[in-house]
């Protein structure tokens, strides 16, 4: 068998009974995790674009097929719910292939949801899709491309969501060979650095409709090309894909159970810096105006991304920013979840506080990563110097969330969007899907956004 057609045999067969109960529970609070971020997303300069968009096209109206064949339309479900989930910065991500899979798997089940109606069909549709991206995208060795301008869940969105769409379709093995392989055709990663309203979630946004139409053509019988990851495909892109990575011990244990949750609206690579920062600043009582310098020391590989000392002026512009996500957390910490951030910080203390702020690389940091992104911070003041290190974060599968984590984390990111009462039956929907909650009644709890 194909590398692909191996794959293809494990998507279609995997069941949510092959999910230990605990795997299948930190599913669920996966799903309303995503789901918080999609509805808050919509919100967002950027969902309202992609809204706007799927509005324009749903306007053209529908087309004559060529030879006088069905009139056809564009469906914009997936990939407009992916722009709002993927843009809040709060997904969740996978740390060893730094890839973003809940971005791209839920949007996916919940366009083609009604294909099934079956719970345990979805929930295994979104198994399927967070193995194939987070297992593609480890593949690719995507902590190390993501500096060379590859953008790792742009690489790995396709396949995931095609094999989400394939699951859920409930698609033969065949099938979903002929899917995975069109939606490797379909793969892309580099979508370039944009500021302001970026075109880099419609990117992303299109990979995931590709992986749905891969899907669908399937369904009617269009054939890829099966052999394509047994090598052409690397020699083709020139990103080595380690098949062993991609097929090792399909299952045991599912990716679902490394994924990390977001404890704050930041770039993975700096929340390790902020939690120590914080845990000074609380453990301390620390007065953000007697601090003399700080020094945030990373692995190598993320260091000068974490370095920006001038964020751009643009809602996402600090998100990655050390120094300026160390100033909210000094200065602003609720805001630390606040998705829609309006306008940046200019007070002068809180720009004085960044300038005081230094990245340095530090290799000995490096020893456990992509497996942990650490931090090490140091702060100086007039009495003398405090140092934290942080490996884990809240969220991470060392240091999980409880519901009560997830929830009280819905709450403050939802705060003016939709009500404690309304956040509370969404996770109590996500929480009991496929054993108290049917999916019908999960859809119904859904904002008119995502439903």
């Amino acid at each position: 068998m194909t590398v692909i057609e191996q794959l293809a045999d494990f998507v279609a067969g995997l069941r949510l009974a092959d999910a230990p109960p605990p795997a299948a529970d930190t599913l669920r609070l996966h799903l309303f995790d995503t789901l918080v971020a999609g509805v808050v997303g919509a919100t967002t300069p950027e969902g309202q674009a992609a809204a706007g968009l799927a509005a324009d096209m749903s306007a053209v109206g529908s087309v004559a097929a060529p030879g006088g064949g069905l009139p056809t339309s564009g469906p914009l479900a997936a990939p407009v719910a992916c722009i709002a989930t993927r843009c809040t910065e709060i997904d969740d991500i996978d740390l060893p292939s730094c890839t973003t899979p809940g971005a791209v798997a839920v949007p996916t089940a919940l366009a083609l949801s009604r294909e099934s109606g079956d719970a345990d069909v979805f929930l295994a549709a979104l198994l399927a899709g967070y193995e194939a991206l987070v297992r593609f995208g480890q593949a690719a060795d995507g902590p190390t491309i993501l500096y060379r301008g590859i953008w790792p869940t742009y690489l790995a969105g396709t396949l995931g969501a095609a094999a989400t769409a394939a699951r859920l379709l409930g698609l033969s093995a065949e099938a979903t060979a002929h899917a995975l392989a069109a939606a490797v055709t379909l793969t892309a990663g580099t979508s370039g650095r944009i500021r302001g309203l970026s075109s880099r979630w419609l990117t992303l946004g299109c990979a995931v409709q590709n992986g749905v139409l891969a899907a669908l053509g399937a369904r009617r019988g269009l054939r890829g090309d099966l052999a394509l990851l047994d090598g052409a495909w690397s020699e083709a892109s020139g990103i080595r894909l380690a098949a062993e990575v991609l097929l090792a011990d399909l299952g045991r244990p599912l990716v679902i159970e490394r994924v990390s949750l977001k404890p704050y609206c930041a770039a993975k690579q700096v929340t390790s810096s902020i939690a120590a920062f914080a845990g000074l600043l609380a453990d301390h009582c620390l007065d953000p105006a007697a601090i003399e310098r700080v020094v945030v020391a990373v692995p190598p590989a993320y260091a000068r991304m974490i370095d920006q000392p001038a964020p751009a002026p643009d809602r996402l512009g600090g998100v990655a920013s050390a120094q300026y996500q160390l100033a909210l957390a000094a200065h602003y910490p609720d805001e630390l979840l606040d998705v829609r951030r309006p306008m940046p910080h200019e007070e002068p203390a809180f720009r004085a506080l960044m300038a005081r702020v230094r990245v340095v690389a530090e290799p000995s940091l490096a020893r456990d990563y992509p497996r942990t992104w650490p931090a090490r911070v140091t702060v100086a003041t007039a009495a003398g110097e405090l140092t934290r290190e942080v490996g884990h974060t809240p969220g991470d599968p060392s240091h999980p969330f409880s519901w009560d984590d997830a929830t009280t984390k819905a709450t403050r990111v939802l705060r003016g969007i939709a009500d404690a009462a309304a956040v509370d039956r969404l996770a109590a929907a996500c929480r009991g899907l496929g054993k108290s909650t049917s999916l019908a009644e999960l859809l119904a709890s859904l904002p008119s956004n995502l439903a």
